[in-house]
């Protein structure tokens, strides 16, 4: 007499769980026209060198529409060496801002001492990061000048962030970033290299509609309070 037949169980629900896990499950970010890997790690607070890692792209410059990008560490992630954007070279930099107006990323141990402030006036907002305030609301004269804080690479222009109306980010190393938001109008394009103290925008109002520029200041993808970097008025 033939043995009973056993029942197999398939595995297609943990196969499916792990090949979703791998392309990121929810926190998956459709590319759309305008976005650039900065941005999107800007608005997920990520660190734009591991998202181009977890994605496996080497020029982080270019996004097709509709691509898929994935926001979480891949299942059984290795870390590479960093590459440098564009290029696939590894860098030998250490992470800092340019004490000089060189348009270059030149290094410094001495981050503090470089940071000037965006524009003249009162700070309104504090940063809080546990209540969602990423970084300090300056306020000021409608149109009165907004200035980059450091030497640095302009990494993305334009209005497609929801809260951050027109917003400049500059890339000042492979750690450090700066960011501008709610301008009037803004003179810079991305790609641009750009010196402390240049003007990148024109203050406009923020998301109370009041007068002020909206600054941040990311480590690593994650906010920190300005106010420990800029330097003393």
């Amino acid at each position: 007499m033939p043995p009973p037949k056993v029942a197999v169980i398939e595995r297609a629900t943990v196969d499916e769980r792990v090949v979703i896990d791998k392309m990121g499950g929810s926190h998956i970010r459709i590319v759309q026209p305008g976005d650039t890997l900065h941005a999107i790690a800007f608005a997920n607070r990520l660190n734009v060198n591991d998202l181009a890692a977890w994605n496996q792209l080497e020029d982080t410059s270019k996004l097709r529409v509709s691509r898929r990008i994935r926001l979480t560490r891949p299942v059984a992630f290795t870390p590479k060496t960093k590459l440098e954007k564009n290029t696939g070279r590894i860098s030998d930099r250490s992470d800092g801002l340019t004490k000089s107006n060189s348009s270059k990323l030149v290094d410094t141990s001495k981050q503090k001492s470089v940071w000037h402030w965006p524009t003249q006036g009162k700070v309104i907002t504090r940063f809080a990061s546990n209540s969602g305030q990423q970084g300090i609301d300056i306020e000021g004269l409608l149109g009165q000048p907004v200035v980059a804080t450091g030497a640095g690479e302009v990494v993305y222009v334009g209005n497609g962030l929801k809260g951050y109306g027109n917003l400049v980010i500059i890339k000042h190393s492979e750690k450090y970033l700066s960011a501008y938001a709610y301008n009037q109008e803004t003179f810079v394009h991305e790609g641009q290299k750009v010196f402390a103290s240049y003007r990148i925008a024109n203050l406009g109002k923020n998301k109370q509609q009041r007068n002020a520029l909206h600054f941040q200041i990311r480590v690593n993808g994650q906010p920190v309070d300005p106010l420990k970097y800029l330097t003393i008025k």
